[in-house]
């Protein structure tokens, strides 16, 4: 074994999660890492990018992370120094030529126990736009620190083209995993989040399972099976893995009725788009009103956490009985009530929260009741240091589960925007269709009309 001569660290809870979602892809690593690109029109001299990026390195400890296994567990350090030397810098001659080589390279796995933890690509679009493309292994970034890379990097850049000082720091993730394995080193955190759980997972007993796809899945398991009563099937197939990313926009229009509703009322992405998608799963599935989503939590409260890099967002369940008597404004303060509950009780690691659920429900090790995993990705005009962009992410051709939805608003169209990582084998292009036109139909319905009911929505969806 390589001898290591630094301060070497265990696997916090939300990288662990990272690392068990392999077990579950046996021959397509790739479904660890996230492959994403920020396109801008202002011109960039890559010269002067290509330092920012070096710099970046130096600013953002979680890029000098490194991994090796040890006793058949993943360890992790973090190198003094690193840079890179030569950058490529791609010309593509149409947007089909982009898109096609950025997800070749998304569906080419990191070799991250031999030292590769991501890599960086800059670009000119055929419209004679500038992009700079990062595909990272998912032990080191989440989707947030993507974002503050991404920032950060053009801050960096901003600032070495106006010989101006260096931007604040950035919090070390160094110390982020240092405080996480504290709080896991103590089993009683870990009990008084544990009876939370319980009671949470009791109070309306076991959930059912709602798919995109309607009640055929859990039907032909239920029949396979000959069990009439099972309620989680079995979701995770290691074999067939292949994905598809499809991605689709609300109109200008609706999207800014949704932004509008947000503001004025206080209510998060989140919660509204998760309503309108829940009505429409509702609809599919015999009207049950029993809807359990898994939501990807960014974890970060202190501003340090916020600018800082790593992976540091765990799943947490979202699971609520919305009865059709109750209005669309109601639905959203029940929504933002169990949002509120989550985000107080999300230091609970999900595996452990998994292995709560298998306990209690008898579940097998590929059983699942949720629908999908959910992000909302909170972008805004300003958020890249006020550039202009435009954000994209490419399909890994892979994934571990049936279906991951990540929605957010698009800076560059002003639309709300939404791409669906989905397993073909279970969820089709044309369900993916008719889910998007479901939950589009809903948003608008229900910021019309706040006081109609969701039996009434669910009616005329």
């Amino acid at each position: 074994m390589k001898r290591i001569n630094k301060t070497t660290y265990e696997l916090i809870p939300p990288q662990e999660m990272i690392q068990f979602m392999l077990k579950y892809s046996f021959f397509h690593k790739q479904v660890t890492q996230i492959p994403e690109s920020i396109i801008v029109t202002k011109e960039i001299d890559f010269d002067i990018m290509k330092k920012a990026i070096n710099i970046e390195i130096e600013r953002n400890d979680c890029l000098r992370l490194r991994f090796f296994k040890e006793k058949g567990r993943i360890k992790q350090y973090f190198l003094d120094e690193y840079k890179l030397d030569t950058i490529d810098i791609l010309n593509f001659k149409s947007e089909h030529e982009r898109v096609d080589t950025l997800t070749a390279d998304a569906r080419k796995p990191i070799k991250m126990l031999k030292g590769e933890t991501f890599r960086i690509k800059f670009f000119r679009t055929h419209d004679n736009r500038c992009g700079i493309y990062i595909n990272i292994h998912h032990l080191v970034m989440d989707n947030a620190a993507v974002f503050t890379f991404f920032s950060d990097l053009f801050a960096v850049y901003d600032c070495l083209k106006d010989g101006a000082s260096m931007p604040k720091p950035l919090g070390k993730y160094e110390d982020i995993i240092k405080k996480e394995l504290a709080y896991a080193s103590n089993p009683e955190n870990f009990k008084r989040e544990e009876q939370a759980y319980r009671e949470f997972l009791e109070k309306d007993g076991e959930p059912l399972y709602l798919g995109v796809e309607g009640p055929k899945f859990l039907e032909a398991e239920r029949k396979k099976k000959k069990n009439p009563d099972i309620k989680a099937p079995s979701l995770f197939d290691p074999i067939h893995d292949k994905a598809e990313l499809t991605k689709y926009s609300l109109s200008y229009d609706d999207s800014q009725k949704v932004f509008d509703y947000m503001k004025e009322n206080g209510i998060s992405g989140e919660c509204l788009v998760q309503l309108a998608m829940r009505l429409h799963v509702s609809k599919i599935n015999n009207r049950h009103n029993d809807t359990y989503f898994i939501v990807l939590c960014p974890r970060r409260r202190t501003v340090s956490e916020k600018r800082a890099g790593g992976t540091l967002a765990a799943p947490l369940p979202w699971r609520i009985v919305l009865p059709e008597e109750t209005t669309f404004r109601e639905a959203l303060e029940k929504m933002s009530e169990l949002q509120f509950w989550a985000f107080r009780h999300m230091d609970y690691p999900y595996l452990e929260y998994r292995a709560l659920q298998q306990k209690m429900y008898n579940y097998s090790a590929a059983a699942g009741a949720s629908t999908m995993m959910f992000s909302w990705f909170p972008l805004e005009a300003d958020t890249m240091n006020k550039w202009e962009y435009e954000f994209e992410g490419y399909s890994l051709g892979r994934y571990i589960m049936v279906l991951y939805t990540f929605a957010m608003k698009d800076a560059h169209s002003g639309c709300l925007k939404f791409s669906c990582m989905h397993r073909t084998k279970f969820v089709s292009v044309e369900d993916i269709e008719a889910f998007h036109q479901g939950t589009a139909n809903a948003l608008k319905l229900g910021v019309e009309n706040p006081e109609m009911t969701l039996g009434e929505i669910i009616d005329r969806i």
